[in-house]
């Protein structure tokens, strides 16, 4: 009985300080001709980071504006859910993402100007409002690849999936968890979590 009462304990114990993990699944690629394995890499990424205690920590210590009047605890709840509030969702617990290059086609002359590494607007992506499509710049992902930075796409990824999750910003302000969330993953990607 003593063994068993320990036994429960431990349990009990251990099971408090568990966390839920999330998957990070790219279901569809549009354009992304040479760029699919790159693409693929940032998700493993991305998951690697998302199931880190570090990522938890930077969730729960953080300070932020735009959180639609959540809690820091529940903004980590609702990441870790994933339970996609625009675009097709999919499965919880699977960050369910859906990516594009911007073309002019669809994204008119305006975002493309906006594209160009050397703009005023420094445009890397965009959400796809309803769509759920994360929209990348290409001339991001070409200077990303080369360059080897591993970090800053799974970043963006993670902004515009906080887009899909619900949450918006107003302009750039470098308070918003919407940015603060890509820069939480762009650090610890650096920092080789």
């Amino acid at each position: 009985m003593k063994y068993f009462i320990l036994f429960l304990f431990t349990a009990i114990s251990f099971s408090g300080f568990s966390q839920s993990t999330v998957k990070v699944v790219i279901h569809s690629k549009a354009n992304y001709q040479g760029y699919e394995s790159f693409a693929d890499q940032a998700a493993i990424t991305l998951e690697r980071v998302l199931n880190s205690p570090n990522f938890k920590t930077e969730i729960l210590n953080g300070q932020f504006t735009e959180t639609n009047g959540l809690s820091n605890q529940m903004i980590f709840d609702q990441i870790m859910k994933a339970h996609e509030v625009n675009g097709q969702g999919g499965q919880n617990s699977v960050v369910d993402l859906r990516v594009r290059t911007m073309t002019r086609a669809e994204d008119g002359r305006r975002w493309m100007r906006n594209c160009r590494l050397d703009s005023w607007a420094g445009t890397i992506g965009k959400d796809g409002g309803a769509s759920g499509i994360c929209a990348t710049c290409p001339q991001s992902l070409e200077l990303w690849q080369s360059t080897s930075d591993t970090a800053s796409l799974p970043a963006h990824y993670m902004h515009e999936y906080m887009h899909i999750l619900g949450f918006s910003h107003y302009g750039r302000k470098s308070t918003s968890l919407v940015y603060k969330v890509g820069d939480i993953i762009e650090k610890l990607v650096k920092q080789g979590i």
